[in-house]
């Protein structure tokens, strides 16, 4: 699979220069009730495909936004239209579309199309965290190309586009010819295994989302139950805050806001402040809401060199059996490869307990995560089950 990716101009006052998805925001103009008759998609439907937490009303009119954004940037059109409509009046239309002379709708109306937004697969949400200037909700969505469909630049939006696999774009971005921001490039690695659309509607779509769920798990230790882990509503993963008034918080996988505020705000009625992030991992759904809060509170974040380049922030790495140069309570990362490559898991204190990230094989929910190796996932459960084996595992996903 290969994702369109458009090069922003250094002059644009939001994401300049960075490369990133076709899209933009949702207008008024979206919510017009036109659009919503000419639509395969139910409002009840839509609301329920993005995991329940917007009306059924703005839910589709965030669907239809999509497929307007898609044809005025890329010239795409997830549409069905009339035999008699041909590719020039598509290249007519969406000129007028660009220039403001005609709505989406008078031109839905007048090529008499059919909108498609089943075609479009939801993926994650990712919310920008509180600080000055503009925030942002964005909502991510996958569509095959149709078979008809060709990608064009039109407009000055873009100054660049082109097809990548998302492991040539992640890569691209590690020796600094692509820049992008977390969104674009988790969402690169959530693609990165998959090989069809139909796995990506069956791993990567929202589910039901869920509430964020703060338990204690000692003294030092606090589970932070993220709903939606790489911003995907219905794949809940455990974060660990760990320590007394500085404290490092483990594996924030959920970009979405609300999660990433309570591990904040719990910090602070503790009288502490967060001092680093430290990742098991850096799949989406353990490391998707990592840079949000690093950047946010100007801390580092810790984890293994093996795969740090797919993370657009500076990252420390984190040597085998190293103790973590942050928090009051010890940290101790212990290599633990298998289910991913750069795979650790974090001794807590004097060795009560273990943050084990995904070494007991429960995988995020709504993921399509990349090869094992299965035998160094035996030796490295062995090692550290021989260290310490009276040790309580803290998983890095619920139980169902």
């Amino acid at each position: 699979m290969e994702v369109l990716l458009a090069h922003r101009p250094s002059t644009m006052a939001f994401a300049a220069g960075l490369h990133v998805f076709p899209g933009g925001r949702v207008d008024t103009a979206d919510h017009d009730p036109r659009l919503a008759v000419r639509s395969t998609l139910s409002g009840a439907d839509a609301a329920t495909a993005l995991g329940g937490d917007l009306e059924p009303e703005p839910a589709l009119a965030t669907f239809i936004a999509a497929i307007r954004e898609c044809f005025e940037e890329a010239g795409v059109l997830l549409a069905d239209r009339p035999p008699g409509v041909t590719g020039a009046d598509l290249d007519e239309a969406r000129g007028r579309l660009l220039a403001g002379t005609r709505s989406f709708a008078d031109l839905v109306d007048a090529l008499d199309l059919r909108l498609r937004p089943d075609l479009l697969a939801p993926l994650s949400r990712w919310v920008t965290p509180p600080g000055p200037g503009r925030r942002y909700d964005a909502r991510f969505f996958a569509a095959a190309l149709p078979e008809d469909g060709t990608a064009s630049l039109v407009g000055e939006e873009v100054v660049a586009q082109d097809w990548h696999t998302p492991r040539d774009g992640l890569d691209l971005m590690a020796v600094g010819r692509l820049e992008m921001w977390p969104p674009t490039s988790v969402t690169l690695q959530q693609l990165e295994h998959a090989g069809s659309m139909k796995e990506v509607r069956e791993h990567l779509t929202p589910g039901s989302l869920g509430d964020v769920v703060i338990e204690s798990m000692g003294a030092d230790v606090l589970r932070i139950q993220m709903p939606a882990g790489g911003g995907v509503a219905g794949q809940p993963v455990n974060a660990y805050l760990v320590g007394r008034t500085s404290l490092v918080l483990v594996d924030p996988g959920d970009p979405t806001g609300p999660a990433l505020d309570a591990a904040i705000q719990v910090a602070a009625a503790r009288g502490g402040r967060i001092e680093a992030v430290a990742l098991t991992h850096v799949d989406p759904d353990h490391g998707g809401g990592a840079v949000a809060v690093a950047d946010q509170l100007q801390i580092p974040i810790h984890a293994s060199d093996r795969r740090a380049r797919d993370i657009p922030y500076p990252v420390s790495a984190v040597a085998d059996g190293a103790p973590l140069p942050a928090g009051d309570v010890p940290l101790v990362a212990v290599a633990t490869p298998g289910p991913t490559v750069d795979h650790l898991a974090f001794i807590v204190g004097d060795g009560e307990s273990i943050v084990s990230g995904d070494l007991d094989g429960l995988r995020g929910a709504r993921s399509i995560p990349g090869p094992v190796d299965e035998e160094a996932w035996r030796t490295s459960t062995a090692r550290l089950r021989a260290r310490l084996p009276d040790a309580r595992w803290l998983p890095g996903h619920p139980s169902p």
